[in-house]
């Protein structure tokens, strides 16, 4: 079982507050994720720490004996982290964010060397944002579904829908020909093709339950990192993906790629961006959300 610094963090906390709401509060979690942090902990220490009474929290002999060996090791690692974060004043900030790789690739990558701040950048999907935000590994996030996390503010980045899209060497006369109200022929047809996609097939088998009625019973020939890779590669070649239209809005305009159908029932997807409330980067946070909503308002939003 491995260990998470959080929950010495939690630990420390309950010891000199006393109570689990006060420590709460402190760390500015839920009283459920302390009372998670310190069940995990005496889980992995194999003895309880405290005696739980209605109103207090008292440490036992062993809660104090850790609490005397670790204090002034979190103490050193905690001076690391505000050395790195540079939060005094004249110093430069350092902003954590998280995002989709493609979102960042093309819309953010290129603004990096004009921002006047340090940046961590995590590039990932929902899922694994989602923890990061709430544990404050990234102050902020763009994801694509609005959950309930203590003091998280979410604004609206934009919409975006997803197209079949093909490589300009692409013959797609065929597909032209058929008569889209036979869906098997118009299923076969796109089942014979080369097809680009990433590891996450979630968006294109959810767009293909949508259109067709079931799950895909084929697999992608090219599984590239992320759909800017897809773009690159695709573009002026054979192929077949499913993107979001702002991200390959400007190869479809350049005629690298074929936007061919939009399906019988269009899928779109929301962008949100998640930071805390009351957040000490929020000048760095605002400059960030700046870059990406004046590129939304040039290609109408943007994931992958």
């Amino acid at each position: 079982m491995r260990t998470d610094l959080e929950w010495f963090r939690t630990f420390r906390t309950v010891f000199e507050t006393g109570t689990m709401s006060d420590a709460a509060r402190e760390l500015n979690v839920s009283q459920p994720g302390v009372s998670l942090h310190l069940n995990a902990l005496e889980t992995y220490v194999g003895y309880p720490l405290f005696e739980r009474s209605t109103r207090k929290m008292i440490p036992n002999e062993r809660a104090k004996l850790l609490y005397q060996e670790i204090i002034h090791s979190l103490a050193k690692l905690e001076e690391v982290e505000n050395s790195f974060r540079k939060k005094a004043r004249g110093g430069r900030r350092t902003l954590s964010i998280g995002m989709y790789p493609s979102l960042y690739r093309q819309f953010l990558e290129s603004h990096v060397p004009e921002l006047g701040f340090n940046l961590i950048v995590h590039l990932e999907h929902t899922e694994d944002l989602i923890p990061l935000l709430a544990h404050g590994a990234v102050d902020l996030a763009v994801i694509n579904q609005e959950v309930a996390l203590r003091n998280i503010i979410y604004e609206p980045l934009g919409t975006t829908r997803h197209i079949f899209v093909a490589g300009a060497k692409t013959d797609v006369s065929a597909f032209r020909a058929l008569d889209k109200s036979d869906k098997r022929r118009v299923a076969h047809w796109m089942k014979s093709q080369l097809w680009y996609n990433t590891a996450d097939r979630a968006a294109f088998n959810h767009f293909w339950k949508l259109n067709f009625g079931s799950e895909p019973d084929f697999t992608p020939n090219y599984i590239l990192p992320d759909k800017y890779s897809i773009i690159r590669c695709l573009s002026g070649n054979v192929g077949m993906a499913l993107l979001p239209e702002s991200l390959c809005r400007e190869a479809v305009e350049s005629g690298e790629l074929i936007q061919f159908w939009e399906g019988y029932a269009s899928m779109r997807s929301d962008l949100y961006f998640a930071y805390r409330k009351n957040s000490q980067l929020q000048d760095e946070i605002e400059a960030v959300k700046n870059i990406l909503l004046a590129a939304q308002a040039r290609h109408g939003g943007g994931q992958g």
